[in-house]
C-alpha cells in the first residue's frame, strides 16, 4: 500500500466522522476555577481547582469529597503514595496522606512531628503507613499513623539511619530492616521485641560514644541522597533472613592519572539472621566479589549470583559455615559477564548476564555446580520475556526472539525473529510476532521450534513511525503505533491500513500516553493477578515494567491481608484494583488516538479495531493545551468544558 493510497483512506476516514462527537456522560461543577486533573494509577479521579481538592466519581460525576485546605495545589504536589491508592499532598510545608475513598486525612507530617519524609510503607495487614524521616529537630524518627482514624499510633526515635524494607509477619508484628539495626516491632503498641545491630561496623560505632554517633550521622546523611542497593530475603522454609548490600570497594593505589579513570569496584555482603529472636547466624558477615544481583535459595545452600562484569564467579555456599561448594578449592565458578536474571529449568538454572552491551544465556547444573554448555550464547538485547517450551526455553528480548535448547546449547532457530516483547503474542501454542528488520508478521510454532511467515504483505507505517503493539484477536492480529493502525485478517491478508495524522503540540499527547502505559501494566500483570500470585510474582513483573510490579506489589499486600479479618482500607483497595484488572483483560474492540482534524482542531478519537476507521471523537478544540485527563483502563475521558465544570465521556 503506497503512501497517497493510505493518506485517501485516512483522511476519508476522518472525514466520516465529522458529525460522531461523542456525547457527554456526565458533567460535575466544581468550585473555583479547574487547573487539573489526573486519574491515579490505581483509578481515582483527582480536580484541582483554584477553591479545592476533590474526588469525582468517574462513573457519575457526582463529587465524592472535597478538601478546600488543598486550594490551588499544583499537580504535581498531588501523587500515589507507592503502590497503595492512598495519595499525597504536599502543601504549605506538611505532607499529608488521603484516603481517595472518603478523603479524610491519614496522616498530617506536622501534627505528627515529622519534619521530612525520606520512606512510607503501607501496610495493610498492620492496617497503618509507616513514616521513616525526620523530626522537627532535625533527628531520626519512625511513625506508624493508623489507617482507621489518621492518628499516630506510636513512634521510634532511634539513630537507624535509613530504612531498606519493611515486613508484615503476622501477628501484629512487623519486621523493619534498615542500615545500621534490624527491628522486630509490635505493630499495635510499637514495643521493639528484638533488636540487633546489622553489622559489626555498627556495633564499633555504639561504642565510641559520640564520635560514634558523628560517624553515624555523616552516614545516614549520605545515605539519605543516594540510591543505595540494598535487598532483604527470607528463606522459603526456615525462620531465617538475610540482608544482602551492595558496597563500593575502597582501592589501594592512590589516585594517579592510571588509576584516577578506572570504573570502581564492587563487592556484596550478605549477613544471616533468625526471624524470631534476631541473633546472628554467621559470626562474619559472606562477602562476594560484585554488585549485588541475583540470590537463589538451594537444599544444600545459598547460590549467589552477582554482576562482577567479565569477573564473575557463581558459587553455593553453605547455610551454616558460609563455606563455598563449586569450584576449585570452593572458589566458584567463573561466568562470561554479569548476572542480571535467572530462570528454573528442570535441574538447574538459565543464567542471564551482560558484559557491557553484549547478553548472554549460561545453563547451570546445580547439582554439580558445573556449566554445561561449551561456550555461552551470545544474544541482541536484554531479556525481558520466557517461556519453558519442548524442545528448551523461548526467549524475547528487546531486540530479538528465539528458542535455547537449554541441552545443547545452541539456538533451535537458525535466523532470530527482529521484534520485541509488546511485538509478540500467544495463542494455541503458537507466537506472532512481527519483524521489524522484514516489516512482516512471523507465527512460531512452540512445539516444533519452526518459524514462517504469517503474512507475505510487508507493512510499513506512515509519519516516521514503527509499529509497536500487536494483539491478537478473534479476527485477526491488530498491528498499531502511536498514530497508524493496521489489521491482518486470520489467513494473513491486510484487511485494513490507516495513518491519523498527530498533533502539531507534542506535549498534548502526555496524558494520553501516561494511560496507555497505565492499561499496558495492568494488562503485563493480569496474568499474575489471575493466579493470586501476587507477591511472589513482584520481583519478576518488577524487573519487566516497574509500574507493573508496583500495581501487583500493592494488590498483593492487600489480598495477602483478606485471608484474615481485612481492614476496611485493604477491602477497598483489593476491590478497586480487582475491577481495574478485570476491566484491563476484557477485550476491547477500539484504541484512543490523538490526532487533529479539519480546521487545526484537535480530537481525541475512538478507533475500531475492526473496521479501522473513527467510530466517534471528542474535540479538544484549538487550544494547545487542552486540560483533559484519560483512564484508559475504564475507557473514560474528562476534558474541561468550562471555568469550574468537567465533562465525562465514555468510550467503552
Amino acid at each position: 500500500m503506497n503512501i497517497k493510497t493510505t493518506m485517501i483512506l485516512a483522511l476519508a476516514a476522518i472525514s466520516a466522522f465529522a458529525n460522531a462527537q461523542v456525547k457527554e456522560k456526565w458533567t460535575a461543577s466544581l468550585s473555583g476555577s479547574v487547573s487539573w486533573q489526573q486519574v491515579t494509577a490505581s483509578g481515582t479521579f483527582l480536580v484541582g481547582t483554584s477553591s479545592t481538592l476533590a474526588a469525582v466519581d468517574p462513573e457519575t460525576g457526582g463529587v465524592n469529597w472535597q478538601l478546600a485546605q488543598f486550594a490551588g495545589v499544583p499537580q504535581e504536589q498531588v501523587q500515589q503514595v507507592g503502590s497503595s491508592p492512598l495519595i499525597s499532598v504536599n502543601n504549605k510545608g506538611s505532607i499529608y496522606m488521603v484516603d481517595p475513598f472518603n478523603g479524610s486525612i491519614k496522616f498530617d507530617s506536622q501534627k505528627a512531628g515529622v519534619g521530612e519524609i525520606i520512606d512510607d510503607f503501607v501496610l495493610y495487614q498492620s492496617n497503618g503507613v509507616l513514616i521513616a524521616g525526620k523530626d522537627l529537630s532535625n533527628k531520626p524518627v519512625m511513625v506508624f499513623a493508623s489507617l482507621d482514624n489518621g492518628e499516630v499510633a506510636w513512634k521510634l526515635n532511634d539513630d537507624y539511619g535509613r530504612v531498606v524494607s519493611v515486613n508484615e509477619l503476622g501477628s501484629g508484628e512487623i519486621l523493619v530492616v534498615t542500615i545500621f539495626s534490624n527491628y522486630k516491632i509490635n505493630s499495635i503498641t510499637g514495643d521493639v521485641i528484638w533488636k540487633n545491630d546489622v553489622s559489626e561496623a555498627n556495633k564499633q560505632m555504639e561504642k565510641l560514644g559520640a564520635f560514634g554517633n558523628l560517624m553515624k550521622q555523616v552516614a545516614t546523611q549520605q545515605a539519605e541522597k543516594m540510591d543505595f542497593n540494598v535487598k532483604f530475603y527470607k528463606h522459603p522454609s526456615k525462620d531465617i533472613f538475610y540482608v544482602a548490600s551492595e558496597q563500593e570497594k575502597q582501592s589501594s593505589f592512590s589516585s594517579s592519572s592510571s588509576t584516577s579513570n578506572m570504573p570502581p569496584s564492587y563487592s556484596s555482603v550478605f549477613y544471616a539472621y533468625n526471624m524470631s529472636d534476631g541473633s546472628r547466624i554467621w559470626e562474619k558477615q559472606l562477602e562476594v566479589d560484585g554488585k549485588l544481583s541475583q540470590l537463589h535459595f538451594h537444599d544444600k545452600g545459598l547460590i549467589i549470583l552477582p554482576d562482577d562484569g567479565s569477573n564473575t564467579k557463581i558459587n553455593l555456599y553453605d547455610y551454616q559455615s558460609q563455606e563455598g561448594l563449586w569450584g576449585k578449592k570452593g572458589r566458584g565458578v567463573k561466568v562470561k559477564g554479569g548476572i542480571y536474571d535467572y530462570i528454573p529449568v528442570g535441574s538447574g538454572l538459565l543464567l542471564i548476564s551482560r558484559n557491557g552491551e553484549k547478553n548472554y544465556l549460561t545453563f547451570l547444573d546445580t547439582n554439580l555446580g558445573i556449566l554445561t554448555f561449551e561456550k555461552p550464547v551470545k544474544i541482541d538485547g536484554e531479556v525481558v520475556y520466557t517461556e519453558k517450551v519442548s524442545n528448551g526455553v523461548l526467549y524475547v528480548t528487546t531486540e530479538e526472539a528465539n528458542i535455547l535448547n537449554t541441552s545443547t546449547g545452541e539456538l533451535v532457530l537458525p535466523k532470530s525473529i527482529i521484534t520485541s516483547p509488546s511485538l509478540t503474542g500467544h495463542k494455541d501454542g503458537k507466537m506472532y510476532a512481527f519483524d521489524v528488520k522484514e516489516d512482516k508478521l512471523k507465527v512460531l510454532d512452540k512445539s516444533s521450534g519452526t518459524v514462517s511467515d504469517f503474512s507475505s504483505v510487508e507493512l510499513k507505517f506512515e509519519g516516521k513511525e514503527s509499529p509497536n503493539q500487536l494483539e491478537i484477536r478473534g479476527d485477526g492480529i491488530f498491528v498499531n503505533s502511536d498514530q497508524n493502525v493496521a489489521l491482518f485478517d486470520n489467513s494473513g491478508s491486510l484487511l485494513y491500513q490507516n495513518y491519523y495524522e498527530a498533533p502539531r503540540e507534542p506535549g498534548l499527547k502526555r496524558a494520553l500516553l501516561y494511560a496507555q502505559a497505565v492499561r499496558a501494566a495492568y494488562i503485563g500483570a493480569s496474568a499474575y493477578a489471575a493466579s493470586g500470585a501476587f507477591q511472589a510474582a513482584t520481583p519478576q513483573v518488577k524487573q519487566e515494567d516497574a509500574l507493573a510490579g508496583a500495581i501487583v506489589e500493592g494488590v498483593g499486600q492487600a489480598y495477602g491481608e483478606l485471608g484474615d479479618a481485612a481492614s476496611d482500607f485493604a477491602k477497598k483497595s483489593f476491590q478497586q484494583a480487582s475491577a481495574r484488572f478485570k476491566a484491563s483483560t476484557q477485550a476491547r474492540d477500539f484504541m484512543m488516538i490523538l490526532s487533529r482534524k479539519e480546521g487545526n482542531q484537535n480530537a481525541l478519537l475512538k478507533v475500531n479495531k475492526i473496521t479501522g476507521k473513527v467510530d466517534t471523537f471528542i474535540d479538544l478544540g484549538k487550544e494547545k493545551t487542552p486540560n483533559y485527563a484519560v483512564d484508559d483502563v475504564a475507557g473514560l475521558v474528562f476534558y474541561q468544558t468550562g471555568l469550574g465544570t468537567v465533562a465525562g465521556y465514555q468510550l467503552d
